[in-house]
């Protein structure tokens, strides 16, 4: 297997990309029991950080943001070992 860089169109591929908010435990009883319109309430604060995942690895955090009505995420930290690791290694390295 070759060390090089990918081709270009490599990275230029969709991947899935999670934006995890929170994390409850919750009993199962009161999973069965949500309803439409129900509410659970998460433990964590609006104004609190995201964690930006890709394949179940948080590769980024950041902030909630409203941009034209929709949510968004403005990020503030990047984990650039991970980074590296999706594209091969030129994380950081300019994009046209």
């Amino acid at each position: 297997m070759s060390d090089r860089v990918p081709p270009r169109s490599f990275l230029d591929l969709a991947v899935p990309v999670e934006v995890w908010l929170a994390q409850e435990e919750i009993p199962l009883g009161r999973l069965l029991d949500l309803q439409p319109g129900g509410l659970l309430p998460l433990h964590c604060s609006p104004e609190g950080t995201v964690d930006l995942v890709v394949n179940g690895e948080p590769v980024a955090s950041g902030e909630l943001v409203i941009v034209d009505g929709k949510f968004g995420i403005r990020i503030t930290t990047t984990t650039t070992q991970k980074l590296a690791a999706l594209d091969g290694g030129t994380a950081g390295g300019a994009r046209s």
